[in-house]
């Protein structure tokens, strides 16, 4: 079931959701939408309540600039629409960082957290040298007001590796995205300066449920050297890599992505 709803921001979610039982909720990244999560949402949805949206700007969702606890507090709302209460998250990059704030909110709502390249803080500082370098970043953001929406295809593109842009799902990633529509360019800058200056590292320290760390081996915005940071802050966690991916993982290898998914989820159940 897709439907849109206006909450206490006055943006207007679109979301999806579809199935019975323990809710599984999917938060897509930057520059696309949560038909990105297809493949998941397809698989679970036999077995699981699914629930998939639009980040604000991104899909069939309205865009109004505000902060990411908004963000948070606006889907806290959906949440308590719908009637759910009880919830495993699983948040792809920045969609990852927006689940965090969920968990800051609404802690007892959250019983398992998975990050898929995805940390509490994206930008380098100097406490912190992982992530991207704040020039890059702000570099990017000159290249969408510039040349949008060519650059979201380039910086798409360059998430994956070399081997997987020269797959046949690649090709049919890259055709999808054509003609399904680009986000709010205002959308994208504004997110762009999220990664920027969010910092939620001392809320991951305080997760106390079942996670999971899923990253692309060669993923070049998570790599090692984040998540070995990542081991010793959330030491109890689980991590798991698929060698030869980037940053999208689910979308390279969505079987045995799913596959690894079902087992966190029903061994955090029996623990």
């Amino acid at each position: 079931m897709s439907d849109r709803i206006k909450i206490k921001s006055g943006i207007e979610w679109n979301y999806c959701l579809e199935g019975e039982g323990h809710t599984l909720l999917f938060l897509h990244g930057w520059g696309v939408d949560q038909r990105i999560w297809r493949q998941q949402t397809k698989h679970f949805s036999d077995t699981y309540q699914v629930l998939s949206v639009d980040l604000p700007g991104h899909g069939e969702s309205s865009w109004k600039k505000v902060p990411l606890k908004v963000m948070a507090e606006d889907l806290n709302g959906l949440l308590e629409y719908l009637q759910i209460s009880n919830i495993s998250l699983v948040g792809s990059s920045l969609g990852g960082l927006l689940g965090l704030k969920i968990y800051e909110l609404a802690p007892q709502k959250i019983k398992r957290l998975v990050f898929v390249g995805s940390m509490p803080r994206f930008s380098k500082a100097a406490d912190y040298p992982y992530g991207l370098d704040v020039e890059k970043i702000r570099k990017l953001d000159g290249q969408v007001q510039a040349d949008y929406p060519d650059i979201v295809n380039v910086f798409f593109r360059s998430l994956f590796t070399k081997a997987e842009r020269q797959t046949r799902r690649f090709r049919w990633l890259q055709r999808f995205r054509r003609t399904e529509g680009f986000p709010v360019k205002q959308a994208l800058r504004e997110y762009l300066e999220v990664l920027e200056h969010e910092d939620l590292r001392d809320v991951l320290k305080r997760v106390s449920v079942p996670t999971q760390f899923i990253n692309g081996r060669e993923d070049a915005i998570c790599d090692s050297k984040t998540v070995d940071f990542l081991k010793s802050i959330c030491p109890q966690a689980r991590f798991e890599f698929f060698e030869g991916c980037g940053h999208f993982p689910f979308l390279s290898k969505p079987y045995e992505f799913n596959d690894m998914l079902e087992k966190f989820l029903q061994d955090a159940k029996n623990s």
